[in-house]
């Protein structure tokens, strides 16, 4: 009992610190492989950034080419973009333009656009898409060239290489609490201040990047700040709020153990296919001694030998009156019982059908005599399947010999029990 237990808990040690083995192995390339691609996700932000900002340019092009109508005050709908006018004035009909602009955007961002707004410096009316209750509120209490100035927008016409547009802080739109970052793109004519293109984007947007980075890269980089690896950069023609981007360690060992616990089966399963072949290939399947094919380069590669050869008395007797396949369960029976007299480190070999080689380590020749005698006894104290089995051994003792004359040797102390009475032992 006490050995059983012993050998649960040392199996059960092994298997855990197999686990944690794996489990290192797992989570430190798991997490080597997010650091990695955390690089990749924040060259995406500003990839996808850099492509909106594109579009927001070119719509410059198309306001500076866009004609006028006049329109008197009041508020107007044109192809779903409204159009408020304070005073009667020439207005430019920009909807076409907007839509297009709010389309492309769209695709970039996962349809996270929130708002698409034009402010005219030079007349009292202004383009919305949507125009939301938020922005019908306080919209006239909007001071354009205030903005332009407090985003560092001024003259951005004389820079060549600049950034010409600004990315706005996070912040809540007021009435609706959306957390959002607006984009400001200032169109310049002739140096001066014609208008300004304000892009709400949803902050979701940037969650669904990294939503979208993660499933396709299998990774589980998070925005989190409790992060066991964190980095952090601004993003393109932006001077607040950077997006931070880390590997939260919780995460990696929830995501690593199951991972971690299928190496370890998938190991054990290996290994155990491996025993269990190799195991097939060296032992004989219905002793489960070794196969004598296997063992027997080994005993001619040893000089010192404490050798039994063990042969089953009248066993031709038996297959012939009660039939091979009892003969087979006598065989079973006898080699389980010597199985049962020899220690974990002794070699038990089938050397033929009813003949078998034991060989030990660290005996002297009386110490052979004991033990080759103790096996003659437990076989025939009593009757296997209620016939009376008996066995013969011989054996030797020797240093410095050579495994065929150890086995002639061993061979004729074997005839010599079998002739002298049977179920008996010589040890020469």
């Amino acid at each position: 009992m006490t050995i059983t237990v012993n050998s649960f808990f040392k199996k059960t040690f092994s298997h855990l610190k197999l686990f944690t083995l794996f489990f290192m192995i797992c989570s430190s390339s798991y997490f080597i492989y997010n650091i990695y691609n955390i690089e990749k996700l924040q060259t995406k932000y500003i990839t996808t950034l850099n492509n909106v900002y594109s579009v927001a340019r070119r719509f410059g092009s198309f306001y500076n080419n866009t004609d006028t109508v006049a329109l008197n005050t009041g508020k107007y709908l044109f192809n779903g973009v409204s159009v408020v006018v304070n005073t009667p004035t020439n207005a430019k009909i920009l909807s076409t333009g907007i839509k297009k602009l709010r389309s492309n955007i769209n695709q970039l961002t996962d349809d996270n656009i929130w708002t698409v707004a034009v402010f005219e410096t030079a007349s009292d009316y202004s383009h919305f898409d949507p125009l939301r209750p938020a922005y019908l509120k306080g919209y006239d209490k909007i001071a354009i060239n205030t903005i332009v100035k407090n985003e560092d927008l001024m003259d951005t016409y004389r820079s060549f290489y600049g950034c010409n547009i600004k990315l706005t802080d996070i912040y809540k739109e007021l009435g609706t609490d959306q957390t959002i970052r607006t984009i400001y793109y200032p169109i310049y004519n002739n140096k001066q201040l014609d208008s300004l293109l304000a892009i709400d984007i949803n902050n979701a947007a940037f969650e669904n990047i990294l939503a979208k980075f993660n499933k396709n890269k299998m990774t589980i980089i998070s925005m989190d700040n409790n992060n066991i690896y964190h980095t952090s950069e601004l993003l393109p023609c932006s001077t607040v709020d950077p997006i931070n981007l880390g590997i939260n360690f919780y995460t990696l060992l929830k995501v690593t153990l199951l991972p971690s616990l299928l190496l370890l089966f998938l190991y054990h399963s290996l290994t155990q296919l491996i025993e269990n072949k190799n195991f097939i290939l060296r032992h004989d399947q219905m002793t489960r001694f070794y196969r004598r094919d296997y063992y027997e380069i080994k005993l001619i590669n040893q000089q010192n030998f404490n050798l039994l050869i063990i042969d089953i008395d009248h066993f031709k007797n038996v297959n012939d009156t009660y039939g091979h396949e009892v003969g087979d369960d006598v065989i079973r029976a006898v080699t389980k019982r010597i199985n049962n007299c020899i220690r974990k480190q002794d070699i038990a070999i089938r050397w033929g059908g009813e003949e078998f080689i034991l060989s030990f380590s660290d005996m002297n020749k009386e110490q052979l005599r004991i033990k080759a005698q103790k096996i003659c006894d437990a076989i025939s104290l009593c009757p296997i399947l209620d016939i009376n089995i008996t066995v013969s051994i011989g054996g030797i003792s020797a240093t410095n010999i050579h495994f065929n004359d150890a086995y002639k040797v061993a061979d004729q102390a074997l005839y010599h029990s079998k002739h002298n009475g049977r179920n008996q032992v010589t040890i020469a």
